[in-house]
């Protein structure tokens, strides 16, 4: 039963209460003398027996897995996190990967051994609003202290935000359309392409499967050469497109349109299918945002921020799998409206066009698409000229309107290294980016508050902060609170300690 399913209407049966205490009874023995006898049975009651004893109770063994410490990482799967395999760093690679540490791990009671069990409790993650007073014993080994049921709490606090988490991201995402099946028609809404990128255009498709329909795109790729190619072959990058790992930021493709099922179309030979219908690309966006950056500049470059953010986690992704997508352009990055959304609210950015994707050789230290990254922020910000006049020398300094454009001034120069080495992972980059959008800022450690501190407080307050803002409203939580979500339920001190030292230098060193 859910939380939110009623407790089922039955007058004859009363729930039990914590005050009452029932005591045993030898219901066999009252039930005895109304069942038939036997003819072979003698008909003599038990109850006139002069053994009254009732037999023993049957013994009962209750198995339970605890989450307990332990060494090994657990993955929380989502949408932004999925499975993966281990990606192993480089001989260059900077320490920051190797100062990871994992936020919660747990292990089966079965694993630990005798002697130990004694000392953990039950997992944190099972103590919710509806657990019987009488069983508060169970997760807290001293009630009297504050700092035991801080230490409880901490971790509820955390399960909460992965659950969160999940839950949003599962909505945003909504269900996958699938790659279809027989019987499926098509019919074409627009003769026009909705978007058009660098390497394709799109246009919008409904697919038809019995009683239910689905709002495609089809991708019709442009010529990607001189010399004529026949209609059926297959555009580069899209292979590997096919076997790239589902992300909430990575185009989602799900099957092909054949050649000849829309007569109407204005396009020849097959085309793929994607799940998500893109409004534009993030060339269209910074042209269409020029009024908004120049009149509400902490508006727009927070936006900027958050389209960035996403772009980094999948990027991530592609670093973690060994592969580099080498073209990240604002023609290329195309923006969809998640499921569920307002119009206006955040879009969703999409990873495209891997026809220029390599895989990472360890040999080799990576940062292209780091140094592409860089030179995005000044496309973004309004100074694409401006780096392209100064390209050479050092890059010019970004004009700062906010805090956002102040923080990205001190980002951007650390991507546009000159030695690939030098420049920070993405995993970096992207917390980073977290920090700027919900903190901590740099006047923290001044302050005298250590960074541990400073995500418990903020877990805790961030779940309270979205039940009183949504509570009534009729409002639902969005793509920002998502990625706010992200941030806290996967950040730890030394990740953040990490991000605030290449943003601010040694004002934000790392404190326990």
């Amino acid at each position: 039963m859910s939380d939110s399913d009623p407790l089922p209407a039955t007058p004859s049966q009363d729930l039990p209460s914590p005050a009452l205490h029932y005591p045993y009874s030898n219901l066999g023995e009252g039930r005895a003398h109304l069942l038939p006898s036997k003819p072979c049975r003698s008909r003599t009651s038990r109850l006139s027996s002069t053994d009254l004893s009732p037999p023993p109770l049957p013994q009962k063994s209750l198995s339970r897995t605890r989450s307990l410490p332990t060494s090994k990482t657990v993955h929380y799967c989502g949408y932004n996190s999925l499975p993966r395999r281990e990606h192993q760093p480089s001989p260059g690679q900077t320490s920051w990967e190797k100062l990871r540490r994992p936020l919660l791990e747990s292990q089966s009671l079965e694993e630990i051994p005798y002697g130990r069990v004694s000392h953990f409790g039950p997992d944190p993650g099972q103590l919710t609003f509806a657990t019987p007073d009488w069983e508060l014993g169970h997760f807290f080994q001293n009630l009297d202290s504050t700092q035991e049921v801080y230490k409880v709490l901490r971790g509820c606090y955390l399960d909460s935000l992965h659950r969160i988490e999940n839950r949003l991201g599962a909505r945003l995402a909504g269900p996958w359309p699938g790659r279809g099946g027989p019987g499926q028609s098509f019919r074409l809404l627009d003769d026009k392409p909705c978007v058009e990128s660098g390497d394709a255009w799109y246009y919008r498709v409904v697919r038809i499967t019995g009683d239910t329909w689905h709002l495609l795109a089809a991708k019709v790729h442009k010529p990607w050469s001189m010399t004529p190619e026949p209609l059926d072959a297959e555009p580069p990058g899209l292979a590997l497109q096919a076997t790239l790992k589902p992300h909430f930021n990575v185009q989602s493709l799900c099957g092909q349109l054949p050649a000849g099922t829309l007569p109407e179309a204005p396009w020849q030979g097959p085309v793929a299918l994607v799940a998500e219908v893109p409004t534009q690309t993030v060339a269209d966006w910074v042209g269409a945002n020029k009024e908004l950056h120049r009149s509400c500049p902490g508006q727009y470059e927070r936006q900027v921020c958050l389209l960035l953010l996403q772009l980094c986690g999948a990027l991530k992704q592609l670093h973690m799998d060994s592969l580099g997508h080498g073209d990240l352009r604002p023609e290329n990055l195309l923006l969809a409206s998640p499921r569920g959304q307002t119009t206006g609210a955040l879009p969703q950015l999409l990873l495209t066009n891997f026809a220029r994707t390599r895989p990472l050789v360890p040999q080799l230290p990576a940062g292209e698409d780091e140094l592409q990254l860089g030179l995005l922020i000044y496309e973004m910000l309004g100074q694409g000229p401006a780096l392209a006049k100064a390209w050479g020398a050092s890059p010019p300094p970004l004009p700062i309107r906010s805090a956002y454009s102040l923080a990205l001034a001190h980002l951007a120069p650390h991507l546009l290294q000159a030695e690939p080495g030098s420049r920070p992972p993405m995993a970096q980059v992207r917390v980073a980016l977290q920090t700027m959008l919900w903190g901590p800022g740099p006047k923290l450690q001044t302050q005298g508050l250590p960074l541990g501190p400073w995500l418990d407080i903020h877990r805790a307050l961030l779940p309270l902060e979205l039940a009183e803002r949504l509570a009534g409203s009729g409002e639902a939580a969005g793509l920002e609170d998502w990625l706010c979500c992200q941030y806290l339920a996967e950040a730890s001190r030394h990740m953040v300690g990490w991000a605030l030292e290449l943003l601010w230098g040694d004002l934000s060193a790392s404190r326990d």
